[in-house]
């Protein structure tokens, strides 16, 4: 990928364009961090972060939620600023390689008018900005029944931030366009093209509202040995048209999410509902999520309940005709992509010091019959029997961010 438009906010943000005034910018700095481990209580299966994370084979596993960000925040001039992020975290292909997620001009049209261009955090989700901070959530990692419907997390392009106050209500308008794009585990990729969106929040006292609507072109290749070999199979007895289902660079999607949160320093009560709908390469799936917590002192323990379910599949073995000998393998293939599953989590976050917590949390997890699920076989998937399991995970985190 050549992200040029990132690329461009580098060099002005490094002093390669002239300065919006004579005297050196302001520049603050900023940084986070979170060091993470997941164990599960079987030893066949490892968790994962579908298109975030590389699934590890040690245990505990630091890789799912482990990371460390620096931020710089530019002020160019009264109406201008610019903001440089750059983090390091196991990506799916397995390495910590530094990459930049924030590279963006803002200019101030107007008293409650920005315009930013560069690379920005795509707004899919109500905590989409914060998601690499883990610190500024309450939970280890926000429910995946919810967030792991869209792991793209870069917008490549433009956006406009018109925020207000009528009342006693703050309103925010938020519409977005651009691409996107993510590797896949085993040397895939994933990309949205002429992604454009908008989203709605809205703010009273302790109460937060939000709706949010983003549709897109989408490419999707998978490229690993099993799929190149059944896939060659399935093109080798005239089924291509099966192969055209499950990745290529004509498909489109849409998303749309909804979420509210209630938080009056003592009480906390955060739901989201979001979904999916892909035309092909992709599953369609909806989930939800809704936590309620009570601060007591410096600590907050939380009760989770989620529930992610797929709406059609990947492909659908209904491509292949009946009595195949491909269908087991469209079947599985259908399943390995399915997070479909159900959730019950206790949690508890301890803030012991100024800008540093530890949270840990314990999951009881059910996958659907015809999913894996949040989780990933250790030995050969073709053998791995995760539909219709229950699992327990047990999450630990140390956030800081300063």
């Amino acid at each position: 990928m050549k992200p040029a438009i990132p690329i461009l906010c580098l060099a002005l943000l490094l002093g390669l364009a002239p300065p919006a005034r004579a005297d050196a910018p302001e520049i603050r700095w900023s940084a986070f961090g979170t060091v993470g481990a997941v164990v599960t209580d079987d030893e066949d299966v490892r968790f994962i972060r579908s298109g975030i994370d590389h699934p590890g084979a040690e245990s505990p596993d630091f890789g799912p939620d482990s990371v460390l960000g620096v931020q710089g925040n530019i002020n160019l001039s009264e109406q201008a600023g610019a903001v440089l992020q750059v983090i390091s975290r196991e990506n799916p292909e397995g390495d910590y390689t530094p990459r930049v997620t924030l590279a963006f001009l803002s200019y101030a049209l107007a008293p409650t008018l920005t315009a930013r261009i560069g690379r920005m955090r795509v707004p899919f989700f109500m905590l989409s900005d914060s998601l690499d901070i883990n610190y500024a959530n309450p939970w280890v990692r926000p429910p995946i029944e919810v967030y792991g419907l869209n792991p793209f997390s870069d917008l490549d392009g433009v956006d406009l931030l018109y925020r207000t106050r009528i009342g006693n209500t703050d309103l925010e308008i938020h519409p977005y366009a651009g691409s996107s794009y993510i590797p896949i585990h085993r040397r895939g990729n994933a990309r949205l093209r002429e992604l454009y969106g908008i989203n709605l929040a809205l703010t009273h006292d302790h109460l937060s509202l939000y709706l949010g609507h983003a549709e897109a072109r989408v490419a999707l290749h998978w490229d690993d040995n099993e799929y190149n070999t059944m896939t060659a199979q399935l093109r080798s007895f005239g089924l291509g048209s099966v192969v055209a289902q499950l990745s290529g660079n004509d498909g489109y999607a849409a998303f749309s999410s909804a979420g509210v949160q209630w938080d009056d320093g003592r009480w906390l009560l955060i739901g989201e509902y979001a979904r999916r709908e892909n035309r092909s390469y992709a599953n369609s799936a909806h989930g939800w999520y809704v936590t309620v917590g009570r601060r007591v002192g410096a600590t907050l323990p939380y009760l989770s309940f989620a529930r992610h379910t797929q709406d059609r599949p990947t492909s659908g073995s209904s491509a292949v005709p009946a009595g195949s000998p491909f269908q087991p393998f469209i079947e599985g293939f259908d399943k390995s992509r399915n997070i479909a599953q159900h959730s019950t989590t206790a949690g508890v976050r301890w803030d012991f010091t100024r800008n540093a917590a530890f949270k840990a949390e314990l999951s009881h997890i059910r996958t659907d019959p015809d999913a894996w699920g949040s989780l990933f076989p250790r030995g050969n998937p073709a053998f791995a029997r995760m539909g219709d399991r229950s699992y327990n995970v047990l999450s630990v985190s140390v956030d800081v961010a300063f």
